[in-house]
């Protein structure tokens, strides 16, 4: 794991060389998840890939201060990192509240960024509705202790503690605050057919003329056992904005 040399510091792993990729994790995953999916090594024998464990997860910091978790503040932290490495422009790829933290980037740094691929986030509503008012990080928390206890059971309570200040930044979200579109950054979206987001993001996507790739998951299996097909198309879109690179397919 590397480390970035501002405050507050974020750990990353980092693989290949040429231009550079950065792919940003979802809530309680952290850069390694990229890994374990096999987008980092199917894109590192063509580009730089950098893979961040977001503020508050994995071996990046984790402070208690709500005001570091700002979506402009963790765009921010992306950026130094791009700027550590000595480039101008990135390709993104951000999946859940990784993506709600790409649009950071498309709204505060759109010059820095050659291409951004969203998945897995409702650009309408941000977090669900429920009968007692939008999600709360309390009942977000049981319901992936049930669904997903790889995610919960290492957690210390100074790690749920950061990943609730994260939870609140996400929780903000509105959409008529985002100027996701129109941009001249192109943008993908990208979603499982079973993602309770997806019905939300087909209907951006048609709205606005945008791309969506649809595979076959559901919101976290999509991003854990991404088909070969959704890797291929999001490889595709890459490309197109580098139209001097050769095709690869897995």
């Amino acid at each position: 794991m590397l480390l970035t040399s501002g405050i507050p510091q974020l750990s990353y792993v980092s693989e290949g060389k040429g231009p550079l990729i950065i792919m940003l994790h979802g809530l309680l995953m952290d850069g390694k998840s990229w890994i374990n999916n096999g987008l980092s090594s199917f894109f590192s024998p063509f580009f730089h890939v950098v893979c961040p464990d977001l503020l508050g997860h994995g071996e990046s910091e984790k402070p208690q201060l709500q005001e570091l978790y700002t979506q402009q503040n963790q765009a921010l932290s992306i950026v130094k990192i791009m700027d550590e490495l000595g480039y101008e422009k990135a390709h993104i790829i951000g999946y859940s509240s990784g993506a709600w933290a790409a649009l950071g980037l498309l709204n505060h740094y759109s010059e820095r960024l050659n291409s951004v691929v969203l998945g897995g986030w409702d650009f309408r509503n941000g977090l669900p509705d429920t009968p007692e008012g939008k999600l709360s990080f309390d009942m977000f928390m049981s319901y992936a202790r049930s669904t997903a206890p790889e995610l919960t059971s290492g957690l210390s309570p100074d790690d749920q503690e950061s990943a609730r200040c994260f939870f609140n930044e996400l929780r903000k979200y509105s959409e008529k605050k985002e100027a996701l579109f129109p941009y001249k950054t192109p943008i993908l979206l990208w979603a499982g057919a079973r993602d309770p987001y997806y019905a939300s993001m087909a209907e951006i996507a048609q709205q606005h003329g945008l791309t969506i790739i649809t595979g076959k998951g559901d919101h976290l299996s999509e991003v854990n056992h991404p088909g070969k097909t959704s890797i291929n198309e999001i490889s595709k879109f890459i490309r197109s904005q580098g139209a001097s690179m050769s095709p690869v397919v897995c």
